[in-house]
């Protein structure tokens, strides 16, 4: 057995990185967005709802990419 990984597993693993990095900067934006609009007033109310909507729509959208990453992770021969 050799100790490299294999070439899928190494893609995977570039691909598993990016997308964990979309989904906790998209954490950090809906963080932002929320502290935010937290003290708005009234007037601003549908602004500020849709912005957090919006935002937490993006971080949905990067878990779900995450999750499906995730789901792709090829199988290592490797003993643990």
């Amino acid at each position: 057995m050799t100790s490299e990984p294999s070439e899928a597993f190494t893609a995977w693993q570039r691909e598993h990185a990016a997308a964990l990095e979309e989904l906790q900067e998209a954490q950090r934006a809906y963080h932002r967005t929320v502290a935010a609009t937290a003290f708005q007033g009234a007037a601003d109310e549908p602004s500020a709802e849709e912005m957090r909507r919006a935002s937490l729509e993006a971080l949905d959208a990067a878990r779900i990419k995450l999750d499906q990453v995730r789901a792709r992770r090829p199988q290592t021969t490797e003993a643990t």
